[in-house]
């Protein structure tokens, strides 16, 4: 463990360190830190591994099991209890307005970052990766994940705007240029042997970290590093001597063990193969990252405030656990001894099958007189005493409940936690329980949460600063043409603006009591309802209390887990309402007016339909006589006719013609 004059040093030297290094001196400078670490945590390392062995029982561990008798698995036990604990379920991306003000950029700002996020963790093995860490925290004592940024580039012909065809370089060629073709951000699972960092006492005072990658010779190709064909691959699996020998077979399975070091203070990335005379490459900040690291703090074990270096869990109850071990195979050793054993008369030779005879067999006896004479069976053959046995078995388990019942104090896992209680305990009883056991567990809990919320905003900021416009369209369903999208856009891309007006947080990583979640919504409706009834009618009155009361509902809600989710429903239909009491709708009439005067109209038409009746009939009627007139004048203009033409005719001379 590295002391702290030790550690004065290293951040003293670090403040001396020029600023730029070639690759001469980083790879000697960063081998002399790597094993400088590796010095500083060699105990956590060989704890951590052993640890291991013992959670998988392998070889040596199996073997030393197998000759020390039988083992109690309370450290599977309780790493797979805390595992289901700590990470139950797949948190989900909570992007929302830092101040809940009404930004309508700042809004959709958040809601782009919400998609984008989702969209990545839906096509992506995240999930696995934190559930790896947290399966490391819980045993060797340390959870790394990591971020990486791939993005897919191609080279496409230069399109000449006038003529829209490709352009012609001097050379006669075609023009090409680089294109991003896809983008994506990844959580990468680190084992917690691939990680090192620079001594220090906090996470603060880190200012280096590592990750070990083991390559091919094609993968330091496709790498581009620096000498790919000269750099020696210094790892090997465990192989038996003959394949160690066979040349071509070595050359196949060895590694180069690359380090990818992040350097802060030099805002660099070097690339080292430890006893390599020069580095592979030296990088520039390649994200551009506000904190520059692209992970978040990694999970620790038991930490203290003198290094950064943690302990796993289980050595703070390995003394234990290894009693644990030793009165369980006690248990197994006596238990196997258990058995029925004695001595018979020998002359009785009926007795060799009374220990086979089956359920209601009785065997026949030659001498059953002598036999009854001498006493019977009773004397005829003696048991063993077994009791003294079984009274210390009974201790022995007795001793195991309690050394369990310890351990489980010590870790802070409650029996109500594992499902084990009792038929007498009230449910006060088992609540209380259940809230002591499960005191430091939420720390555990807020850790884990605080890790994927650290690691889900630096994905956030890879995104927002590094994806292109059309690809944060086409991931979050949004026009890429649409003026307030592009603004924004351009929001979520600058870190200062991003940070005071967008807030970036998790859902809960575990399981949710059913109940207690059930009657918090419950409350939130019931206190939602009771606000309505008693401020609503006073609106309705004085409509310039809407913008008071929505606020006092927006802060009610808050309070509410549950209610959440309701904030930005509840903000517009605040509004809505408000701008429907401002310009009110013209006011109905009463019904029973409205009624009278239906009715009112209905005679109203029913008389002037009589009017018009009788008008009409009038009318018929007088058409009728005018009709009857016509017929008797014309009748008389007829009547006259005739007469004429009976009279004789008279001439000029006033004679009558012939």
């Amino acid at each position: 463990m590295t002391t702290e004059a030790g550690l004065g040093d290293i951040e003293n030297e670090k403040a001396e360190k020029p600023k730029g290094l070639d690759e001469v001196q980083a790879a000697r400078f960063w081998t002399m830190q790597l094993d400088l670490a590796e010095k500083s945590s060699k105990d956590f390392n060989q704890q951590g591994e052993r640890i291991e062995k013992k959670y998988r029982v392998e070889r040596d561990e199996y073997t030393k099991l197998r000759k020390s008798g039988k083992r109690f698995a309370i450290l599977y036990s309780n790493t797979e209890t805390l595992k289901s604990a700590l990470y139950a379920r797949t948190p989900k991306p909570d992007v929302r307005r830092r101040f809940g003000d009404r930004n309508p950029i700042a809004r959709m700002g958040a809601e782009i970052l919400e998609r984008s996020l989702s969209y990545c963790a839906d096509n992506t093995k995240h999930d696995r990766a934190y559930k790896r860490a947290v399966q490391d925290r819980l045993l060797p004592g340390r959870g790394v994940v990591r971020l990486e940024y791939e993005p897919e580039i191609s080279q496409v012909p230069v399109i000449d705007p006038m003529t829209g065809q490709p352009g012609i370089g001097p050379d006669g060629q075609p023009m090409m240029q680089e294109q991003i073709i896809s983008q994506k951000v990844e959580e990468h699972y680190v084992y917690w042997r691939d990680f090192a960092c620079s001594p220090a006492r906090s996470w603060d005072h880190v200012w280096w970290i590592a990750f070990r990658h083991r390559m091919t010779r094609e993968d330091l190709r496709e790498n581009q590093f620096q000498d790919a064909d000269a750099v020696p691959l210094n790892w090997t699996p465990d192989t038996d001597t003959r394949q160690q020998n066979d040349r071509n077979l070595t050359d196949d399975i060895k590694r180069a063990e690359v380090w990818e070091i992040w350097d802060k203070n030099r805002e660099q990335r070097f690339w080292i193969v430890k006893g390599y005379k020069k580095a592979l490459r030296i990088d520039e900040d390649p994200y551009g990252l506000e904190d520059f690291w692209p992970m978040a703090e990694p999970l620790q074990g038991v930490t203290g405030n003198d290094t950064f270096t943690p302990a796993p869990d289980y050595a703070e109850y390995e003394d234990q656990a290894d009693d644990l071990d030793e009165i369980t195979a006690r248990i197994s050793i006596l238990t196997k001894a258990l058995k029925r054993r004695g001595v018979y008369d020998a002359s009785v030779e009926e007795l060799k099958r009374l220990p086979r005879a089956g359920d209601n067999e009785f065997i026949p006896s030659k001498n059953f007189q002598m036999l009854a004479s001498k006493g019977g069976l009773a004397v005829a053959f003696q048991t063993e005493d077994i009791q003294p046995m079984i009274q210390v078995l009974e201790g022995l388990y007795q001793q195991r409940e309690q050394l369990i019942e310890s351990i489980y104090e010590i870790t802070g896992i409650s029996d109500i936690m594992r499902g084990a209680t009792k038929a007498d305990e009230t449910a006060t009883a088992q609540n209380i329980k259940a809230q002591f056991g499960s005191m430091r567990l939420k720390d555990q809990q807020r850790e884990v949460q605080r890790w994927v919320r650290d690691t889900y905003r630096i994905k956030a900021e890879l995104i927002a600063e590094h994806f292109e416009p059309q690809h944060i369209a086409a991931m979050t369903g949004q026009n890429p043409q649409d003026p307030a999208f592009l603004q924004a856009v351009q929001l979520i891309k600058s870190d200062e603006s991003r940070a005071y007006q967008i807030d970036i947080e998790t859902d809960s990583t575990v399981f949710e009591d059913a109940e207690q979640e059930k009657q918090s919504r419950t409350e939130l409706l019931t206190a939602m309802g009771a606000f309505a009834q008693q401020w609503m009618p006073v609106v309705q009155v004085a409509p310039e209390m809407m913008p008071l009361v929505g606020e006092m509902l927006a802060f009610g809600v808050r309070g509410f887990k549950a209610g959440r989710s309701l904030e930005d429903v509840i903000d517009q239909t605040m509004q809505a309402i408000q701008q429907r009491l401002a310009n009110p709708p013209p006011p109905q009439p009463d019904p029973a007016v409205m009624k009278v005067e239906a009715e009112m109209k209905r005679d109203e038409q029913s008389h002037q339909m009589d009017m018009v009746g009788k008008e009409m009939a009038l009318q018929a009627k007088a058409a009728d006589i005018q009709f009857k007139q016509q017929s008797a004048s014309i009748a008389v203009q007829k009547a006259q006719a005739m007469a004429d033409v009976r009279k004789p005719a008279i001439g000029p001379d006033g004679n009558m013609l012939q």
